[in-house]
């Protein structure tokens, strides 16, 4: 009984864990402790969303393609100026930030850790004009390369999902206005 008993508690200390950090189609990404099963169950789900992929975002970049006269018709020509950003996406992935642990309890110091480094390297501004006095016409430029890049990961991700049968998780701006207000100043 005894024996039994300090195996199960090998077995419930014994788990190895380890920090990952997991990465959408706007390069955003996050953070999470898992175990080598959870690590196994996502790392299936990206490769099913990597075998999809290609397929959808040619079927965003036909649409975005039709949809650039609309567009234009609209009046908003400095997005429909924009060509589709089809190198920028990507599809998601996930690697590995830590070593593996034994104790949660250090894992979670090791993602407090890398929460805290991302926390003080923002990627919010990343593409902003890096001019040091821009011009209005410069920021609304960037404003709508954003809107078009965050639209366009918007239909290649709603076409995944509609291959998949289940949404593809995003970490970053769910919609492209989201996104845009971080631009507006």
């Amino acid at each position: 009984m005894a024996l039994a008993a300090i195996a199960w508690a090998c077995n419930a200390h014994g788990q190895q864990v380890a920090v990952y950090q997991i990465f959408d189609m706007l390069g955003l990404s996050t953070y999470r402790i898992m175990d080598k099963e959870e690590f196994a169950k996502l790392s299936a789900q990206i490769r099913e969303e990597e075998k999809v992929f290609p397929a959808a975002l040619a079927d965003a970049k036909k649409e975005w393609a039709e949809n650039q006269t609309t567009v234009m018709k609209k009046g908003d020509k400095a997005v429909g100026k924009q060509p589709f950003p089809a190198l920028r996406i990507k599809p998601r992935s996930v690697k590995k930030f830590s070593v593996d642990f034994t104790d949660r309890a250090l894992a979670e110091k090791s993602l407090a850790q890398a929460q805290s480094h991302a926390a003080n390297n923002p990627v919010e501004n990343k593409g902003i004009s890096k001019k040091q006095n821009p011009t209005a016409a410069d920021l609304a430029d960037e404003r709508a390369k954003a809107r078009a890049y965050t639209e366009a990961v918007s239909m290649v991700n709603k076409r995944m999902g509609d291959k998949l049968g289940r949404p593809v998780p995003a970490y970053g701006y769910s919609t492209s206005e989201d996104h845009s207000k971080k631009f507006d100043h």
